[in-house]
């Protein structure tokens, strides 16, 4: 993507649309992971939860800084390139595409899964003979691949991710799951049978995926697996970073996406898993392992039984979608890693006629339909945490480094918890998001060991596909060639303020130093309506006689700091709105003396300028 093209790119998405993307993919791990950590961690399932948030707390307030310090497409790997080099940025960007491909393997057998709780012989197995090899899968497994191959068609074709279709769905989502909380808590949730669980540390089994130490005995083992397999109630956050580039006002709305959905998915996670264990048992949720949330709703009295029905629907619909996201997620990140130069152009070729990245999709999207073919949720669910927890460790290890790198940069938010260490600003959140997405990416390597194995390969096919492709190109291993693709550290926002005669140029340029720093690219304009124009001016000299006054706004604005431009604008609403809109601007900001004490102003305004947030600018002294 040159640079154009990617300028070129609309923000469109906002708060709502930001937090579904990522609730869409993070909000469908409450649907399996209830069931699979708890068949390990049995009657402490909720404190293996609360062990692995604190991942995902650190992480995704990480990531929140990072994205809107860094608002353009490619997430990490872009967090990586800029604190270290390219092949720390090659590795972060290798290790989200391990948790896309994943994602696709897991969630299609989550998807199927929940169509099993309505067609129950879907369990049964199926064999089929390919060149004298006989191959055994489950109807799950089946079904799981078929949806694979499905979105693997409609992707290259080109079908549009569509913030709207998130939203409704992720609404949807939320009300079901409220529902089943609400309904399960109030008339299915025994006290006493929670408390008895707590008696349960650890599934007391030997299980075949484990590997067992001896460290411990075979209940703490089997606990602490089902702490790292917990994290994978937390994977997908990223799918926020990986829109930035496409959301409006992302260094205010990314932010609180961010903390949205980790607010969100803790609260229900847990909820869940506690409610699990009061209406279920252990040792029921470990039965209903492949459609819990349904299995629980089933318990419900008098609607049990067909409200379940719905709910595994909703399920399946969710659980699609987190699926088409990671198919998604594959051609965005091998598309962005080929546009810094990380991987062979050829993963990004585009289709002819339907400009997808049809082989990146067909390659990686195939290695997640094999994993869907297998049908086994606790295989694929022991490998999805590998990818996901490197990638984290990294991106928390770089916003370490960009603290040194780009200390002097303007940071729209910035984590909770810092120091000043040798006149470096530290963060004590990503400090714990490193140590704790170390131990637990090290926890995963010990105890899951087709991870390990196939995790490593992974890595290791990964750097000799980089080695080979920057010597053969002539690029370097050690050279940093993405810094001269990277855009700078928080680009201007384009803010364009609306000034009109009856403010006096002292009170525009104070309002806008008092509310606004000089990251602000200000653009100065007068809108002039023809309609209030008395019959006796001219046009022409209106237009003169606004323009010197807001060169002299602009003038006592660039002494201060600020970039600005000016312009004056003669029409109605539709012809300002063309020309916001010609400008590229991020927001509008209208200045006022007072906060305004209703809502009808902000109403007006978004009536006319749609996608473009309002702000207002308040005159710190004095009135008008």
């Amino acid at each position: 993507m040159s640079s154009e093209e990617r300028v070129a790119l609309r923000r469109e998405i906002g708060l709502l649309g930001s937090f579904s993307m990522g609730f869409a993919d993070v909000g469908a791990d409450v649907f399996l992971a209830i069931g699979i950590v708890t068949a390990y961690a049995a009657g402490y399932a909720p404190a293996a939860f609360a062990i692995a948030s604190i991942c995902y707390i650190s992480t995704g307030l990480v990531y929140s800084e990072l994205s809107a310090l860094y608002p353009y497409a490619g997430g990490g790997q872009v967090y990586g390139m800029r604190g270290s080099n390219d092949i720390m940025g090659f590795l972060v960007g290798w290790a989200i595409l391990l948790d896309y491909v994943l994602d696709i393997g897991l969630f299609s057998i989550a998807s199927a899964g929940y169509l099993s709780f309505i067609f129950p012989r879907m369990h049964s197995e199926v064999s089929f003979n390919i060149l004298g090899y006989v191959f055994k899968t489950s109807f799950i497994g089946l079904t799981a691949f078929i949806i694979v191959l499905t979105l693997i068609i409609l992707n290259i074709i080109g079908i549009k991710e569509s913030s709207l279709f998130n939203i409704i769905l992720v609404l949807i989502t939320v009300t079901t799951e409220l529902i089943i909380l609400i309904l399960g808590f109030v008339f299915s949730f025994s006290v006493d049978k929670f408390i008895s669980q707590l008696l349960y540390f650890g599934n007391p089994a030997r299980l075949s995926n484990v590997f067992y130490t001896g460290l411990a005995d075979v209940r703490t083992e089997n606990f602490i697996y089902g702490v790292t397999l917990a994290m994978s109630s937390f994977i997908g956050i990223e799918s926020i970073a990986q829109a930035a580039e496409e959301t409006r006002n992302p260094w205010k709305y990314l932010p609180r996406a961010f903390k949205l959905s980790i607010v969100s998915m803790i609260i229900f996670t847990l909820a869940f898993s506690v409610l699990g264990l009061g209406v279920l048992g252990w040792e029921g949720l470990t039965e209903s392992v492949y459609s819990p949330i349904a299995a629980i709703a089933s318990k419900i009295p008098v609607i049990g039984g067909y409200f379940s029905i719905g709910v595994a629907i909703v399920a399946f619909l969710i659980n699609l979608v987190s699926t088409n996201t990671g198919v998604i997620g594959v051609s965005r990140v091998v598309y962005s890693m080929s546009r810094f130069r990380l991987v062979p152009r050829i993963f990004s070729r585009l289709h002819r006629k339907r400009a997808t990245p049809y082989i990146a999709i067909i390659i990686f999207g195939l290695i997640g339909g094999l994993l869907a073919f297998t049908g086994e949720l606790h295989f694929v669910a022991g490998l999805y945490n590998f990818g996901a927890l490197l990638s984290y460790f990294l991106v928390n290890y770089s916003h370490i480094k960009l603290r040194v790198v780009d200390r002097d940069a303007y940071r729209p938010w910035k984590t909770p918890l810092n120091v000043s260490l040798h006149g470096y600003e530290v963060s004590i959140v990503s400090i714990i998001g490193l140590i704790s997405t170390g131990t637990l990416f090290s926890l995963v390597v010990l105890y899951h060991p087709a991870g390990r194995v196939l995790g490593t390969l992974w890595v290791l096919a990964g750097l000799l596909i980089f080695i080979g492709y920057r010597l053969y190109s002539g690029l370097g291993i050690m050279k940093k060639v993405s810094l001269e693709l990277l855009p700078p550290a928080v680009p201007y926002i384009h803010t364009a303020v609306l000034v009109t005669e009856d403010i006096p140029v002292d009170k525009v340029v104070s309002a806008i130093k008092y509310n606004l720093p000089d990251i602000h690219r200000l653009i100065i304009i007068d809108h002039i309506r023809t309609g209030v124009l008395s019959g006796d001016l001219d046009i022409y000299d209106v237009h003169r006689e606004s323009m010197g006054r807001l060169r002299e706004v602009c003038s006592r604005l660039r002494d201060e700091g600020y970039l600005c431009d000016s312009y004056v604008v003669i029409g109605d609403d539709e012809v300002l709105l063309r020309r916001l809109n010609e400008l590229r601007v991020d927001q509008v900001a209208i200045i006022t003396p007072k906060r305004p004490t209703r809502k009808g102003k902000r109403i007006y305004y978004q009536r006319f300028y749609p996608n473009i947030d309002i702000i207002h600018l308040y005159i710190p002294v004095g009135g008008l």
